[in-house]
C-alpha cells in the first residue's frame, strides 16, 4: 500500500504515515466520485458525524445532492449542519416541490415527523428512508448518509436496502455514506464495499478485530496506527490507489 499521499500539500510524516490537518485533506486530497460508498467506523464522542458533514459540504451539490437520514427526534447537530449545507428539511420522500424555492437544493434532510410512540415512529422511519433509499438507487447520482447504520439495520431493519445500496448503488452513481459506533454489529459490506474508509482509535478489542475485514490492507498495520491515534483523529484509507493517512481535528 502506498503510506504517501500523492499531493502537494503540506502534510507532516508521523511513524512512517503522512499526516494532514483536517481543511488541508478535504481541500487538496480528499477525491470523491459519484457512487463510491464512505464507511466511517468510531465509538460516541470521535466526531464522525462532523467529519462526515464536513465531508458532505465539500462534495455534495445540485448535481450530486445528498439526503441525511435522521433517527433522532431532536438533533441539534443535524439541525446546525441542515443550515450550514443549505439543506431542504422534510419530513416524508419524495419532497414536495416548493414555489419558495425554486432552484434545486444541495440536499435534503430527511427527519420524519415523530409521535413519541416507538412502533409508530419506527415504521415511520422505515417507510420514509425506504422510499428515499429506493428511490435514489433507481435515479442515481445521490449521496445517502446514515449517521448510525446499526439503527438503520438492527432497529429498523432496513438490512436489504443497506445491502442493495452498497452492492450496486455505485453501477447508478448513489454512495452510500455510513457511519456507526458499533463496528462489531454492522453488516461486513460496509467494510469490503466503502471505497473511502475512516477508522477512529476504538478501545473495544472486538471492533479492532474487525479491521481484518476491510480486505486489501495488512490489518495488523491498520491496527497499530489507529492505536496511536489521538482524539479526532482518523486514518484514511482509500481502496484506489491504494492510499492511506492520518486526518488530523
Amino acid at each position: 500500500m502506498n503510506e504517501t499521499p500523492e499531493t502537494e500539500g503540506s502534510g507532516v510524516v508521523v511513524n512512517g504515515i503522512t499526516r494532514f490537518e483536517r481543511e488541508e485533506f478535504i481541500n487538496h486530497y480528499f477525491r470523491y466520485r459519484a457512487g463510491e460508498h464512505v464507511s466511517l467506523l468510531g465509538p460516541t464522542g470521535s466526531g464522525k458525524t462532523t467529519l462526515a458533514y464536513q465531508l458532505l459540504n465539500a462534495v455534495s451539490k445540485p448535481e450530486l445532492p445528498g439526503i441525511v437520514l435522521v433517527m433522532k427526534p431532536r438533533d441539534k447537530t443535524a439541525a446546525d449542519w441542515t443550515k450550514k449545507l443549505d439543506y431542504q428539511r422534510v419530513r416524508n420522500w419524495p419532497p414536495v416541490a416548493s414555489i419558495w424555492r425554486a432552484r434545486k437544493p444541495r440536499g435534503w434532510t430527511l427527519w420524519p415527523k415523530f409521535t413519541f410512540d416507538p412502533d409508530l415512529d419506527d415504521d415511520n422511519l422505515y417507510r420514509e428512508f425506504k422510499k428515499a433509499m429506493l428511490d435514489s438507487y433507481r435515479k442515481g447520482n445521490r449521496i445517502i448518509f446514515g449517521d448510525e447504520v446499526y439503527g438503520l439495520s438492527k432497529e429498523l431493519g432496513l438490512d436489504k436496502e443497506l445491502i442493495t445500496l452498497w452492492s450496486r448503488g455505485r453501477s447508478m452513481g448513489t454512495g452510500l455514506w455510513a457511519a456507526t459506533q458499533k463496528p462489531t454489529h454492522v453488516p461486513l459490506w460496509m467494510y469490503s464495499q466503502a471505497e473511502h474508509l475512516f477508522l477512529h482509535n476504538d478501545p473495544d478489542e472486538r471492533a479492532r478485530k474487525r479491521f481484518d475485514e476491510i480486505g486489501g490492507v495488512d490489518p495488523n498495520l491498520v491496527r497499530d496506527i489507529v492505536a496511536k491515534l489521538e482524539k479526532h483523529e482518523w486514518l484514511y484509507i482509500r481502496r484506489d490507489g491504494p492510499a492511506m493517512c492520518i486526518v488530523g481535528k
